[in-house]
């Protein structure tokens, strides 16, 4: 097996951190598809002890509409607690929910994912 630089396919800077996103490959579907952090799995915070989350990440109990009358969304990136920093169409953003905020206070990670 062979190592190789690998570059990212975008890189998203969001709450003070860096995301590198990289392409994997599907044999099946013939294409590449960008792979982003699980933050269910693994989850991160900001400084402040908010959780990232990815806007394709299904919603939880706090969830709610974005828009005023609108049905409750099925994912993060329809929520109302979603903020996106930089466009409407960032993929990965913060929960600004303050029933899921972390309030003890961890240690930041050094390292850029």
């Amino acid at each position: 097996m062979c190592s190789q630089h690998k570059e990212p396919h975008k890189v998203i800077r969001v709450g003070g951190r860096v995301f590198r996103i990289y392409a994997e490959y599907d044999e099946e579907l013939g294409e590449s598809y960008p792979v982003y952090p699980d933050f269910e799995k693994s989850p991160e915070y900001t400084d402040e002890g908010r959780p990232f989350a990815t806007a394709e990440s299904e919603s939880c109990p706090y969830k709610r509409p974005n828009t005023s009358g609108k049905p409750c969304p099925s994912d993060c990136g329809g929520c109302g607690w979603f903020y996106r920093e930089q466009t409407p169409y960032d993929p990965i953003g913060i929960c600004m929910c303050d029933a899921r905020r972390r309030v003890d206070k961890p240690m930041r990670k050094e390292r850029e994912t």
